[in-house]
């Protein structure tokens, strides 16, 4: 929250006791600063809901599902791709350029990043499709290329789903902070309204007017 000496709880917390409050005073208010009229206060009342509706959305394991779920199809690929390796070495042995690049090792070392895991296995496709009947000339199990090509394809729907997940996470993420950012430049309205209207009425001012805190709060 921008230029804020409160937590989110905290505006929250405030942010209720000035909805509860805001229609009972709404002619001294709204005398004082014609801005806060009956649409302000309706637009109060969304911000507060929208911002509260996000506060309390359950913690999903969308994220660790989805890493379960891509490590499991990643295991898979490092058992079939020794196996694929040797024989791509055998229908190609003087083709160095073409087999080294499926060490195993390689393979351990983009195993845990999926983004390079799919550019792998999607040049490993790429080579499978194009090269099968080499392959398969030096007796390399079909059922293993059908796999490969098979993880290859699963692996780059789900991570491909993962990052739309992340996206929408993120842009929900912003909304959330411009609600929450809006809710506090509305409040800091309600405050100085409140602050000369209610000089006289402690209990009114209290109702709707931030509690002291250091830094002072900027109107």
């Amino acid at each position: 929250m921008k230029n804020s000496p409160y937590s989110e709880d905290e505006i929250l917390e405030i942010a209720s006791k000035f909805k509860k409050n805001l229609q009972n005073h709404f002619a001294a208010i709204s005398n004082a600063c014609p801005d806060l009229n009956q649409e302000f206060i309706f637009k109060f009342k969304a911000l507060f809901y929208e911002v509260q509706a996000h506060t309390i959305e359950p913690e999903d394991n969308t994220i660790q599902n989805f890493k379960l779920y891509l490590d499991d199809l990643a295991n898979q690929v490092r058992s079939l791709f020794p196996i694929f390796r040797f024989y791509l070495q055998k229908a190609f042995p003087y083709d160095s350029n073409l087999w080294q690049a499926y060490e195993y090792c390689e393979i351990e070392k983009v195993i845990s990043d999926y983004g390079l895991l799919c550019k792998c296995l999607g040049a490993s496709a790429k080579v499978i499709e194009e090269k099968r009947a080499e392959l398969q000339a030096a007796n390399c199990p079909d059922p293993t290329l059908r796999e490969i090509l098979s993880l290859s394809q699963q692996i780059s729907d789900k991570h491909e789903e993962w990052l739309k997940y992340l996206k929408i996470k993120e842009l929900k993420k912003k909304v959330y902070q411009n609600n929450m950012d809006e809710l506090f430049k509305s409040m800091k309205m309600v405050h100085k309204a409140a602050s000369k209207c209610f000089q006289n009425d402690p209990e009114s001012l209290k109702s709707l007017t931030f509690p002291p805190k250091q830094p002072a709060i900027e109107v």
